[in-house]
């Protein structure tokens, strides 16, 4: 089953999430163990300036319920679910089961590794049939630009807008920032994405 899934940077993720419609919408990214961390880090970032809305984070690490009690309480439009590593057959029925209370304003991203979406998709149909085919494996580094792909984005956007790094930063920090995204761009190209 994994052999047939679509490989997809978080940059051609985001792409397909723009393209969803607005309600509950699940997607999952399958990655290895070792990698999830990071996904989740950088997703997190992106997911939150792509979709305009606020991004929570959850481990799953946890008893069901408990991640269940998490999803309802959260207050985040956009949610990422991951660390599922320790869920077995049991856990995955009860998380089906509970499948109505999990309903969000925009949608949720599971991040699971190749052995967890196994158990997820043999132990929680209800589940699997939310995400139907937004389902990918995740394609590690080719979202990273070299310094001179960065560079020579940074100039397309000085061109284009007629402002300087500085005067950029500077808006950031007043406030008075345009919200295009194209900004946003410009600031994480910068690594001033702290200031979005």
């Amino acid at each position: 089953m994994m052999n047939f899934l679509t490989s997809l940077s978080i940059d051609e993720f985001l792409q397909r999430i723009g393209t969803q419609p607005n309600g509950n919408t699940w997607s999952a990214l399958i990655t290895s163990n070792l990698d999830s961390q990071q996904l989740v880090d950088d997703l997190q970032e992106t997911l939150s300036i792509f979709a305009e809305c606020q991004v929570g984070c959850f481990s799953a690490n946890s008893e069901t319920n408990t991640l269940v009690e998490t999803i309802i309480n959260a207050t985040e439009d956009y949610l990422i679910l991951w660390n599922f590593e320790q869920w077995d057959k049991n856990n995955w029925y009860e998380f089906d089961c509970m499948r109505s209370s999990l309903m969000r304003k925009r949608g949720v991203v599971l991040i699971l590794s190749p052995e967890s979406a196994k158990t997820m998709f043999s132990y929680a149909p209800n589940i699997v049939s939310w995400l139907g085919s937004r389902v990918y494996s995740f394609l590690k580094d080719t979202e990273l630009l070299s310094v001179k792909e960065i560079q020579e984005r940074l100039a397309a956007l000085r061109e284009w807008s007629g402002l300087t790094d500085s005067q950029i930063i500077e808006m950031a920090e007043i406030g008075t920032l345009p919200p295009e995204p194209e900004y946003a761009e410009w600031l994480v190209l910068l690594e001033r994405g702290d200031l979005i």
